[in-house]
């Protein structure tokens, strides 16, 4: 017997914030803004018995059908500058701009065997 498992769409509704991903492929630096995302960020506080410090991470929800970010990729909430050098990637870090992640993972997710929002996350 076949199980076939049916929902009704997703509701993307939440995703009405505008992120800018930035990539670097050998070298090469883009810059792709995108007007519907969900860019949420998390603080915890982590306790072992040396004593306990502050943890953030974040989940980044995007509705595509392609995928728009990959593994090290930056992703700032906002419109973000154009970056397009080796020196300007490099100043580009979570310390020194607010609302600025790495992705450190990224996990596509099917419907029907279509992309149909990738998370991503660190």
């Amino acid at each position: 017997m076949l199980c076939v498992r049916s929902r009704p769409p997703v509701d993307y509704s939440k995703c009405n914030q505008t992120v800018t991903i930035y990539h670097n492929e050998g070298g090469t630096y883009t810059r792709t803004v995108h007007r519907k995302a969900f860019l949420d960020f998390k603080k915890t506080e982590n306790t072992d018995k040396t004593g306990s410090r502050e943890s953030n991470s974040f989940l980044l929800v995007i509705p595509c059908d392609s995928q728009p970010v990959f593994v090290e990729d930056k992703v700032l909430l906002g419109e973000g500058p154009e970056v397009t050098t080796r020196e300007a990637w490099a100043d580009l870090i979570p310390s020194k701009m607010p609302n600025l992640v790495v992705a450190k993972y990224v996990d596509p997710k099917y419907w029907n065997g279509k992309l149909v929002h990738v998370e991503a996350g660190g």
